[in-house]
C-alpha cells in the first residue's frame, strides 16, 4: 500500500488532471497578494469538494463541478447540490492542506451557522454561486423527508474532538423527530480510495446464444458449443477490454496469427469453425434460458474471456470492413467458477493458455498486485500496462509496461552489497540481504527471470508493499538515466568505452542509485530540474569511478562477460564500493573552508 505522502501525490494528480481545466484560477481584488501556490492550494481545494460531489451524489465531473460555491461568503459550503434521487441536500466543506489539519472547531462552527443561514432562507447573505442555485436549495427545504447531508472532506485521518462535539450538538439540536441533518468525515484515506476504486474494471454482464450445446454439472457447472462470430465481435464492441479483465493478454493487434484470423473469418465462414481452437470463458454464475440443444440464450454474471483474446480482438476487428456471415462460427466453453474461491480461476487461465506460445511475463498478469498497481497509477493519471497489448507496444511517456518497471525496480531499488556483507549474513545464518548486483547481473544475462512469477526475483520486485507512486517514480529515473548512458555510448570514439556503456549500463545504474537515495525516495511522480540536475552529475561522475575500476578486468574479458556474470561483477563492486568509502571519508577529513 502507498504511504501517505504517496496517496497525496497520487490525489493532487488525479484531481490536477480531472478538474483544473474547468476550476480556473479565481482573479479578485482581495486575492491580488496571493502567491501563486495560493492560487494552486485554492483550486486543488475546490476540485476536492467537487470531487467529493462526484462520489456521494454519483454525478459526472460537469455537474459537480457546476456545485462549487467556494468563495468569499460562502458560510463555510464550498459546494452544494441536491440529491433528489436520495432525498438530501449535499452539502460539502473541503479543505486541501498538505499538513493533514483537519478543519478547525472554528472552521466547523462557520460551516454550521451557515447551515442555520441557508436553513432560515436568509440567501441575501450568501455569494452569488449560493444565490445561483436557490432553486434546487428552496425544492430541498420545502421538501418533506428530506434531510441535510454535510461531508467533510480533508486530508488528514480525523476531526478534532472539539470539532466532532459542536457537530453531533448541532445534529442533537435538529433530529430529535426526525432525521433532518447527518454529517460525515472524508479523510485521505477515504478520497484516496475512491479515487483508486474508479481503475477497477466494470464487472461485464451480458448474454450469449450457444448453438449445438452440450452441458455437464459436476464437479461444476460449464457449457460448451457454437458461437456465431458476429456475436461474439458484438460482445467486444459492447465491453471492450472489460471482457478480457482476467485473460493473461489483451488484444495484440492484427500482427501474425491474428491477421490470419481475420482473413479467414471474413474469407472464409464455413470453414472458421474448423480452423480455429475457440474460446474459453468463466463466470461468476450462468443462467440457462429456456430453449433446446440446437439453440439456447445464457445469461452470463462476471465474466471473462481468459483464453481467445486475440480470436476475439481479430474477430471484431474483422467487421470493420462490414457485417460477418451468420455461418461463421466457433467453439466456446463457459465454465462458471462461482466466487471463485482459491485459485481456480487462475489454474483454468494458465492451463487454458498454456497451449498457445506464451512467454514469462504474460502469467505475471494474473498477479492481482499488478491490477492494484495499475489502479494506484491510472488515479494519478499514468497507464500501466501489466498485461501485453497493442498499446503496450507504443512507448510514450506518461505509460510503461511490466517490463519497463521489472527493469527499473531491478536497477534502482536494492542496495548495492559488498561479499563480505554477505559472508557475514552467511556466517549468522540469516538470510541472504537483497543484493542489487544479484539483480542488475540477471537483467544482462537472464532478463526473463525478472518477471517470471514463479522465480524468486518476481516477488522481491513487487512486493505487496510497493506502491504505483514509487515503480513510477523509479521508471522515471532509470529512463532519465538511461538517455544518458546511451548518449555517453554514442559519443565514444573508443571501442572499449562505448562497450562500457552499452553493457554496464544497469551496473552504473545500482550504483548511482545506492548513491541516490535523497532522489530515489521522494514521494513525488516527477523528477524536478533540480534532480536531474544531481542525477546527471552522479551519473557522469560514478561511470568514470566505474569504467577507470574496471579497466584492469580487460586483460582478459570483455565488458559483457563481466557485467552478466555476478562472479565478475560482484568483485568489481565490492572494489566500487571500496573506492566510494574512501572519498566519503576523505571528504569528511577535510576541514571546513572559512566563511568568506
Amino acid at each position: 500500500m502507498p504511504t501517505r505522502p504517496e496517496m497525496l501525490v497520487q490525489l493532487e494528480a488525479g484531481l490536477r488532471s480531472r478538474f483544473f481545466a474547468s476550476v480556473p484560477k479565481i482573479t479578485k481584488t482581495n486575492r491580488q497578494g496571493w502567491a501563486e501556490d495560493q492560487h494552486d492550494l485554492d483550486r486543488l481545494s475546490r476540485a476536492l469538494a467537487a470531487y467529493t460531489i462526484v462520489r456521494c451524489c454519483r454525478v459526472d465531473d460537469a455537474v459537480a463541478v457546476g456545485a462549487i460555491t467556494d468563495g468569499s461568503d460562502d458560510h463555510g459550503l464550498d459546494a452544494l447540490f441536491f440529491d433528489r434521487a436520495r432525498g438530501r441536500l449535499v452539502c460539502v466543506q473541503s479543505k486541501f492542506k498538505r499538513t493533514g489539519a483537519a478543519p478547525s472547531q472554528e472552521e466547523v462552527q462557520k460551516t454550521i451557522n451557515g447551515l442555520r443561514a441557508l436553513r432560515a432562507r436568509r440567501f441575501n447573505e450568501f455569494n452569488e454561486a449560493v444565490r445561483n442555485r436557490l432553486d434546487e436549495i428552496e425544492e430541498a427545504l420545502e421538501t418533506p423527508g428530506i434531510r441535510i447531508e454535510l461531508h467533510m472532506s480533508f486530508l488528514g485521518d480525523a476531526m478534532g474532538p472539539h470539532a466532532m462535539d459542536d457537530l453531533n450538538g448541532y445534529a442533537a439540536e435538529l433530529n430529535p423527530l426526525s432525521l433532518l441533518f447527518e454529517w460525515h468525515t472524508s479523510g485521505l484515506g477515504v478520497v484516496y480510495n475512491w479515487l483508486a476504486l474508479e481503475q477497477a474494471a466494470a464487472s461485464v454482464d451480458d448474454q450469449v446464444v450457444l448453438e449445438n450445446w452440450a452441458g455437464v454439472n459436476a464437479p461444476r457447472k460449464a457449457v460448451y458449443g457454437q458461437i456465431r462470430a458476429a456475436a461474439l465481435a458484438g460482445l467486444v464492441e459492447n465491453h471492450g477490454q472489460a471482457l478480457f479483465e482476467r485473460n493473461i493478454r489483451l488484444y495484440l493487434g492484427t500482427v501474425g496469427v491474428n491477421a490470419a484470423i481475420t482473413r479467414t473469418v471474413r474469407e472464409a465462414p464455413n470453414d472458421f469453425f474448423y480452423l480455429n481452437n475457440g474460446i474459453t470463458i468463466v463466470a461468476e454464475s450462468i443462467a440457462q434460458a429456456q430453449g433446446d440443444q440446437r439453440q439456447c440464450t445464457f445469461a452470463l454474471t462476471n465474466c471473462s474471456i481468459v483464453n481467445g483474446a486475440q480470436t476475439a480482438g481479430a474477430i471484431a476487428t474483422a467487421t470493420l470492413d462490414g457485417h460477418l456471415s451468420q455461418e461463421a462460427k466457433l467453439m466456446v466453453t463457459i465454465i462458471e467458477i462461482g466466487g471463485a474461491v482459491g485459485d481456480l480461476e487462475q489454474r483454468i487461465t494458465k492451463a487454458r493458455n498454456h497451449q498457445n506460445v506464451v512467454r514469462g511475463v504474460d502469467f505475471a498478469a494474473l498477479d492481482p498486485n499488478q491490477e492494484r498497481l495499475r489502479q494506484e497509477l491510472a488515479a494519478a493519471g499514468a497507464i500501466y500496462f501489466y498485461r501485453p497489448s497493442a498499446e503496450a507496444f507504443a512507448r510514450r511517456d506518461g505509460a510503461f509496461s511490466l517490463e519497463d518497471a521489472a527493469v527499473a525496480l531491478a536497477c534502482l531499488r536494492f542496495k548495492a552489497r559488498s561479499a563480505t556483507e554477505l559472508l557475514a549474513a552467511e556466517v549468522a545464518r540469516r538470510p541472504r540481504p537483497s543484493n542489487a548486483i544479484d539483480f542488475v547481473t540477471t537483467a544482462k544475462k537472464e532478463i526473463g527471470r525478472l518477471w517470471d512469477q514463479g522465480g524468486v526475483l518476481y516477488s522481491q520486485l513487487f512486493p505487496a508493499d510497493l506502491s504505483g507512486v514509487r515503480m513510477y517514480r523509479l521508471v522515471k529515473i532509470y529512463r532519465f538515466i538511461d538517455q544518458i548512458l546511451a548518449g555517453s555510448e554514442g559519443a565514444e570514439s573508443s571501442y572499449q568505452r562505448r562497450m562500457f556503456f552499452r553493457h554496464g549500463r544497469y551496473f552504473i545504474m545500482a550504483f548511482v542509485a545506492h548513491r541516490s537515495a535523497d532522489v530515489i525516495e521522494k514521494p513525488q511522480l516527477e523528477l524536478s530540474v533540480e534532480e536531474q540536475a544531481l542525477l546527471s552529475r552522479r551519473t557522469n561522475q560514478l561511470s568514470e569511478l566505474i569504467y577507470s575500476t574496471s579497466e584492469p578486468l580487460q586483460g582478459y574479458k570483455g565488458y559483457l562477460g563481466i557485467f552478466r556474470n555476478l562472479t565478475d561483477a560482484q568483485p568489481l563492486a565490492d572494489t566500487v564500493l571500496q573506492r566510494l568509502a574512501a572519498e566519503d571519508a576523505q571528504s569528511m577529513a577535510q576541514p571546513a573552508l572559512p566563511p568568506v
